[in-house]
């Protein structure tokens, strides 16, 4: 069975810096079982339509296999048509995190005849052989599928208990030169997954099982680092994850890795105000941490207990100012234009940055934006702030471009003193 896996582009605007982990995931597993695999990663060359048509004519596929996060949405509208003009006949399969927050109008808006909801890796290979052989959809978990002109979805999958069996990544399916190129020098590494909290903004498409947090072996994570620091200029190691501080023991396993052979490298990681302290940070600062993401959001109490962080404001000076005793380079996320956002809490989140700024703290900042598959997204819909869910879906690949443009009034000012007050902000918080 030849199948083909398409990564359509998130943004026309800006450079991809790091692999669609999915989409490579699934390669690799795929090809570990014995099916021939292509990968088209439009997004990593930035491919144009008339080229991906030109693609599309050439190839003979079984199975068409498309992921990505929602903001493929306006892709996918012509994709797919594309697809089944180049491919007719041929299944389209769609996962990713599109299809797990949306997957009853992916149905109802595209062409595609199964989803795969969730992480994908053991999914993915018990659908194809049900399509080889049996078709008998409703055994397996975790997937979306028509029949009889209704759309039928199976029980959830459970996550994968462990991380163990994740491959260390082929470069030869995508292009890493590039990213590297693209990134001035820093490199992802795939760390961990789930998050123990509950934020009323982030979609973690693992979230519609579970929100168990598991990582791969920290001996495996080294192993991928050694190799890639070896064949690459590789200026900073950037260990992806919800949140990689939470497991105490597996931090200090992986610093203990790094220094036992002596890896002098560079790298970044994230973390929750409340899932840090001086033991890590020591362990961090000797195996080669230059840099901490404290994912602070807001300096309003009330803005924190709309957005459900389970965190406060004590929490964060704290944070903050242990960090900056060990780890060179301490950033802190700042949303702005959140749903309660208004004049006041707008002045509390400048004047707090400004206090972690004395601290040491970096301030980096993005605007509210409502996706599918959160709190807010609902809210957003319900109280009428998304007036046309069809045209906002449309417009995410813009939408989620970082210009500090407010294109979703969430606040409870009216449009232009949002615009106003919101641009204020950023420019007291621009250093």
């Amino acid at each position: 069975m030849r199948i083909l896996l398409i990564h359509p582009p998130s943004s026309a605007y800006e450079k991809p810096i790091y692999c669609s982990f999915g989409i490579l995931y699934i390669a690799q597993k795929l090809l570990g079982s014995g099916y021939d695999v292509e990968i088209l990663d439009i997004d990593a060359h930035k491919f144009s339509k008339p080229y991906v048509s030109k693609f599309l004519e050439k190839g003979r596929y079984d199975i068409i296999g498309i992921g990505g996060l929602v903001m493929i949405y306006s892709y996918l509208s012509w994709l797919i048509p594309e697809l089944r003009r180049t491919n007719p006949g041929k299944e389209i399969i769609l996962g990713g995190g599109i299809a797990s927050s949306l997957r009853e109008k992916c149905f109802e808006r595209f062409d595609i005849d199964y989803a795969v909801i969730g992480e994908g890796e053991i999914t993915i290979v018990e659908l194809l052989k049900e399509i080889e052989n049996g078709r008998k959809f409703s055994l397996v978990k975790g997937i979306g599928f028509r029949s009889n002109g209704e759309v039928v979805f199976t029980e959830p999958r459970p996550l994968m208990p462990t991380l163990d069996d994740v491959p260390m990544v082929d470069e030869t399916l995508f292009p890493l030169r590039k990213f590297i190129k693209n990134a001035k020098g820093f490199m992802t590494i795939h760390v961990q997954r789930g998050c123990p909290g509950s934020c009323t903004f982030c979609f973690n498409s693992f979230r519609v099982v579970a929100s168990k947090v598991r990582y791969r072996p920290a001996d495996q994570v080294v192993d991928e680092i050694e190799i890639f620091n070896e064949k690459y200029d590789i200026k900073l190691f950037f260990l992806t994850g919800e949140c990689i501080t939470l497991n105490r023991e597996w931090i200090i396993n992986f610093s203990k890795a790094l220094l036992e052979r002596g890896l002098n490298i560079k790298y970044s990681v994230s973390s929750r105000v409340n899932t840090i302290d001086e033991e890590r940070l020591q362990w961090l600062q000797k195996s080669g941490c230059v840099e901490i993401f404290f994912g602070v959001e807001t300096g309003s109490e009330k803005i924190l207990k709309l957005m459900k962080k389970g965190a406060n404001l004590h929490q964060a000076r704290q944070a903050v100012s242990l960090a900056k005793k060990y780890i060179p380079k301490v950033v802190t996320g700042v949303v702005l234009g959140y749903m309660g956002e208004d004049k006041g809490t707008l002045k509390e989140s400048v004047d707090f940055f400004k206090e972690l700024g004395e601290l040491g703290a970096m301030p980096t900042i993005s605007l509210s934006l409502a996706f599918p598959g959160t709190e807010l997204y609902q809210k957003a819909l319900e109280k009428g702030r998304i007036k046309n869910e069809e045209k906002y879906l449309m417009t995410m690949d813009e939408l989620s471009i970082h210009d500090y443009q407010l294109k979703l009034n969430l606040t409870e000012m009216p449009d232009e003193e949002a615009k106003r007050e919101i641009a204020s902000a950023i420019e007291k918080l621009t250093w």
